[in-house]
């Protein structure tokens, strides 16, 4: 994480090159968050045609009363693939604005 010392240094890099670092470093990640994603989907989908559910539906209801260790152990995880998905869908639709805009210019 950059800090805002770190940050204001950027400024004394060269726009042209900034927007070329910006360009090949997304070029390079995306790959990664779009295999990501497909993982968090998979995963996501598994549970919930495991469970019979999604999970927005299953937080609301509540786990059943007999719920077992495997339930609640599935149920975390299932919670952890949903943020992935979530974060990295918000992520990769950032890059790929910023990139769109880099892009153009």
């Amino acid at each position: 994480m950059l800090t805002n010392k770190e940050f204001n240094n950027l400024k004394a890099i060269p726009v042209r090159e900034l927007t070329s670092i910006f360009r090949q470093g997304a070029m390079l990640r995306l790959p990664y968050l779009e295999s990501r994603l497909l993982q968090a989907k998979q995963n996501v989908r598994n549970y919930e045609q495991k469970y019979g559910i999604n999970l927005d539906k299953l937080r609301s209801k509540g786990l059943p009363e007999d719920a077992g260790y495997k339930m609640h152990e599935d149920f975390i995880e299932w919670e952890y693939w949903y943020d992935v998905k979530h974060d990295t869908e918000q992520i990769m639709k950032q890059v790929k604005k910023l990139l769109k805009e880099v892009l153009e210019d």
